[in-house]
């Protein structure tokens, strides 16, 4: 039995190619893999270096925009502190509040219609009793009346429409029902949204960056499948076919040395493992998978797509009034005039009779635009502090103590307003096509158009990369130990075919004739 030790050890061989092509199977790894290096390709463009800092950047104006939005939006916000901030400045400045109101209609318009107007639902309650009256002044049907501000006053007719909308959303923003927190906590309204997206969307990002990155290089992933099945079946056929060529006797020919082949193979595969630096590559995308497996949860995906879309109806709605060119503050007095040329009145009367009919959203246009009323309001708290003989950084502190919501408004609002066209921390953030993304409503581009739809187009390719057994984690030093134990099989075989060679060499001798007969040499 010992002449089969070597046919034997050859369809061991054969035995290991079946196992690896029965892995690559059982373990799913074409599906897998592959929909691991459609992830890899199709959000690669969201982890440069450039990009993640560009989010940062973004996310932390929508925290600033989400900072100003609550303070308007609630009547015990900033509108129940304004009344409380005349008497302030009334004390500090000892003038009595009737001559504080009117220094602030004369000096400081903006910033004293923008605080008059809150909360700001009361200005998305007159907006349709508004467009009534434009409907009514002019002769206009409904249709008409939006036919005539989309076409010439397009930025009033987005403030119209999306208003009433970001009012109505803020404390339970539509289609995020079943959004929730990492912990499980509800993601309803704008400022949790805010933070859900700053903690638990950019934040893994900017901590997987570095492991995501490895991922797409020297072949990506997507290779290992196909790899390991063609290893598998060339093993089968090199293993089947040694046994055949074995089963009799080992041949004395180049044949003797195909164990080399073997571990020829092993060290290949070893050799794979570190030349790919696989270890930390599958080590670093599994911790990808565990850090983001939340992020990718389908209710998840879906509450981002509605949180993106609200955030699009926040910037639509106060953004055309943020800066002073090219929006509500260039079309009002347009709309104003055309008014008034209409019923045949002044520009004034008509400005007295919007003031009296729909006072809120009267004084919201008063405070437009909001760099304006930013602008302002610091020097409202420079002139306070000089009326007081304190500097201007006590008088913030003392409005910080006593009118938080006020506080968090002006301060919040200057952010915006100072950074609505070039957003700090996004000097490098490009859209996925290169092109530059800087302004507000460009970033909020690149998320809903570029960034959302990667995560939704993954979602599902996630969940198939990492619900199926094993975790990456297992691959390098399972290709490590494949590569090794081959390497000693060949070696092993190297030893049995030597030794059946030996036999069969020395059984050969025996069976071999002698060469002489020896005669005596005194034989007759």
């Amino acid at each position: 039995m010992g002449h089969k030790k070597v046919p034997l050890a050859w369809a061991g061989v054969t035995v290991l190619g079946v196992i690896v092509v029965i892995l690559v199977v059982w373990w799913q790894l074409f599906p897998r893999l592959t929909a691991a290096q459609s992830m890899v390709d199709d959000l690669n463009p969201a982890f440069p270096v450039d990009r993640v800092e560009g989010d940062r950047g973004g996310i932390n104006m929508v925290s600033a925009a989400t900072d100003t939005g609550d303070a308007m939006m609630h009547p015990d916000g900033a509108a129940a502190e304004v009344p409380k901030l005349v008497e302030f400045i009334s004390q500090q400045t000892r003038q009595p509040s009737q001559d504080v109101q009117a220094m602030l209609v004369r000096d400081y318009p903006h910033i004293n219609g923008f605080l008059t107007s809150l909360p700001l639902p009361e200005v998305s309650a007159e907006l349709p009793k508004l467009v009534h009256y434009l409907g009514t002044v002019l002769f206009m049907t409904p249709e008409q009346v939006d036919h005539m501000l989309q076409t010439d006053y397009p930025k009033i007719y987005q403030v119209i429409v999306n208003v009433p909308k970001l009012t109505a959303g803020w404390d339970a923003i539509p289609g995020t029902e079943k959004l929730t927190r990492f912990d499980g906590r509800p993601v309803r309204t704008m400022p949790q949204l805010r933070d859900y997206l700053s903690q638990e969307v950019v934040a893994p990002v900017e901590r997987q960056q570095g492991n995501f990155r490895p991922l797409g290089v020297r072949g990506g992933v997507g290779f290992l499948a196909p790899l390991l099945l063609a290893l598998g079946i060339v093993v089968i056929l090199y293993g089947t076919t040694m046994v055949v060529v074995t089963w009799r006797r080992v041949p004395e020919n180049r044949l003797r040395f195909a164990w080399s082949g073997v571990s020829v193979v092993g060290v290949a595969v070893v050799g794979l493992v570190l030349a790919l630096n696989l270890f930390p590559r599958m080590i670093g995308g599994q911790e990808l998978l565990d850090d983001t497996r939340p992020v990718f949860a389908l209710d998840r995906i879906q509450g981002d797509r509605a949180g993106i879309e609200f955030i699009s109806v926040f910037v639509n709605a106060l953004g055309p009034a943020v800066l002073p060119d090219g929006g509500v503050t260039e079309e009002y007095p347009k709309l104003i005039e055309r008014v008034a040329n209409k019923v045949g009145v002044s520009t004034t009367e008509v400005r007295q009779l919007v003031a009296q009919d729909f006072p809120h959203t009267a004084k919201l246009l008063d405070g437009v635009p909001f760099s304006a009323s930013s602008g302002e309001a610091y020097k409202l708290v420079d002139a306070v502090a000089a009326a007081s003989h304190v500097s201007s950084a006590q008088m913030w502190q003392m409005v910080r103590a006593q009118f938080p919501q006020v506080y968090q408004l002006v301060t919040n609002l200057r952010k915006v307003t100072d950074g609505w066209t070039q957003v700090p921390g996004t000097d490098k953030l490009t859209r996925f096509d290169g092109s530059p993304s800087r302004s507000v409503p460009l970033i909020r581009d690149y998320f809903r158009d570029d960034v959302i739809p990667g995560l939704e187009r993954q979602q599902k390719n996630f969940v198939i990369a990492d619900t199926n057994w094993p975790p990456l984690v297992v691959f390098a030093p399972l290709l490590t130990a494949v590569g090794v134990g081959v390497v000693g099989y060949g070696l092993l075989l190297r030893r049995l075919t030597n030794r059946q060679l030996q036999r069969q060499r020395e059984s050969l001798a025996l069976l071999e004739p002698t060469s002489e007969v020896l005669i005596p040499a005194d034989a007759s």
